[in-house]
């Protein structure tokens, strides 16, 4: 299921160089991840994650939580190895790695396509049915691939498809946020990352954007506010 969007973005240009991006992202990498887990609703605090990332182990916590943390970071370490490895190709395989590696631990099954209905809690929007959701990998993503004008535009359009058609019974945003950054990160466009204080704010604009499948304004605040660029 395909998307309105009206605005276009540049990218920038020269492009920042990728192997120092990838050296910053790994020592901004408690940041990262500490922004990620609290968009899923992670009790974690910055320092917490930082210490966990540390090798410590952090009491007064769930396993889950504690995992959660890790598979980010996990998930973060295999985007670098692709990156480094020249293989950020944007295909199945790369999605249903990266949603093993984040959801293993959480979903009912990871790392390939949901086989049943879910929906999005605060929406009124109902996610295409299991049945669905190859042809809509397949076909659609050749489409978003072509209508794109830049690496940005790309990155964010993977990440509200991917959050849109919900592919996963659980990590939909992770998967498809580090999908965004294999993108960015591979074409020396900074990194996408959605700060903890911004997430009422992105929580509204995605159920905006879920009721009415118009992209201009979340796409806007990703753009304006999510894109670090160095």
């Amino acid at each position: 299921m395909l998307f309105n969007r009206n605005q276009s973005y540049n990218d920038i240009v020269p492009e920042l160089d990728t192997k120092k991006l990838i050296m910053l992202v790994k020592k901004l990498l408690p940041d990262v991840v500490f922004n990620m887990a609290s968009l899923e609703g992670n009790p974690f605090t910055y320092p917490e994650v930082q210490t966990l990332l540390e090798g410590i182990t952090i009491g007064g916590h769930k396993i889950s939580d504690e995992q959660q943390i890790l598979s980010i970071r996990n998930g973060w370490n295999y985007l670098f190895d692709l990156v480094i490895r020249n293989d950020a190709s944007i295909d199945i395989n790369k999605f249903n790695k990266f949603n093993d590696i984040v959801a293993k631990e959480e979903a009912l099954i990871s790392g390939t396509f949901r086989n049943g209905q879910v929906r999005i809690a605060g929406t009124d929007f109902v996610p295409p049915r299991a049945d669905e959701l190859e042809n809509i990998f397949e076909s659609e993503l050749p489409k978003l691939i072509e209508r794109c004008k830049s690496k940005t535009e790309l990155a964010f359009e993977i990440f509200l498809w991917g959050a849109l058609n919900q592919f996963y019974y659980d990590g939909n945003k992770r998967t498809s946020r580090l999908v965004s950054n294999m993108i960015l990160i591979s074409n020396g466009q900074g990194i996408f990352n959605i700060k903890a204080k911004d997430r009422l704010e992105f929580n509204t604009l995605m159920v905006e954007f879920y009721n009415t499948r118009e992209a201009d304004n979340i796409f806007k605040f990703l753009y304006y506010k999510c894109l670090e660029r160095y």
